[in-house]
């Protein structure tokens, strides 16, 4: 059994938001466990550390959608470290939904990644965690939960549940010393954006999407993964102690403005 002061979980950490976030948290020296479901971007990550020497991070490949690779990862996580003390839900998947042609596996499968992989995690951590002083999760939402556009139903649909599911189980999981609280990033430069953005704006330059995008968030900018690395680690922290079952917006203050117009509209 490996012997490490701080163990973290980031789910969906192959690239993007949990890249960036598994990456803080090891240079804060944290053991951080990585674990995708897409086999290119967890051999991509895996040259990662091995180039950059990352000696506190692991991967493992896992489904979170899927109950049976949960079990399998958390059977791993308890085997190798017997504890956990972060658990950081950043899995997640894009949608876009027409009602006209609304598929019920489709849907299906948005709230199995989104949401019902978070409820998987959870039951399988608890046991984990009751062995950590500081036990604490982090489930990443989306500014879809609280503004959102056409065509993002199903997907608004799962970020909104989450808020619901925070709050609750932050009442629940107090009685086993486990904070659970809840990041809503906005834009932020990663892959899933950029394909959002080609599915939507096709025929706008990608500079000129980007520039309209920047221009307005009151920020003057949209996010970097290392934005939302930052806040998720705030909400691990000590510093954070008495924060528990809160949403908080990492959105370079959009969710302030009372237009939001779409960026591949004319201004």
């Amino acid at each position: 059994m490996v012997n490490v002061d701080k163990i973290a979980l980031v789910t969906g950490a192959a690239s993007g938001i949990g890249w960036a976030t598994a990456c803080l948290l090891h240079d804060e020296g944290i053991h951080v466990i990585i674990c995708d479901n897409s086999k290119d971007n967890l051999d991509s990550a895996n040259t990662k550390i091995s180039k950059e020497n990352y000696q506190n991070m692991s991967s493992f490949y896992a489904d979170v959608s899927l109950e049976a690779d949960v079990v399998h990862l958390f059977n791993h996580i308890k085997k190798t470290f017997g504890r956990l003390d972060y658990l950081i839900n950043n899995a997640g998947i894009d949608s876009f939904c027409d009602p006209q042609s609304f598929s019920i596996s489709k849907y299906n499968h948005v709230m199995a990644v989104n949401v019902t992989s978070v409820f998987l995690a959870i039951r399988e951590a608890i046991p984990l965690m009751r062995n950590a002083k500081e036990a604490s999760i982090v489930n990443i939402g989306s500014i879809h939960g609280h503004l959102t556009t056409a065509g993002r139903s199903d997907y608004a649909t799962s970020k909104t549940a989450l808020i619901g599911a925070t709050r609750s189980l932050s009442l629940d999981l107090a009685t086993e010393k486990i904070r659970i609280n809840m990041v809503s990033p906005g834009a932020i430069d990663t892959p899933m954006l950029l394909r959002g953005w080609k599915r939507k704006a096709s025929n706008i330059n990608p500079n000129e999407v980007r520039n309209r995008a920047d221009a307005i968030h009151p920020c003057g900018r949209i996010g970097q993964p290392e934005d939302i690395a930052n806040a998720v680690f705030f909400l691990l922290s000590k510093k954070a102690s008495f924060i528990n079952g809160v949403n908080l917006n990492v959105d370079g203050g959009i969710h302030s403005k009372v237009f939001l117009s779409t960026i591949w509209d004319d201004q």
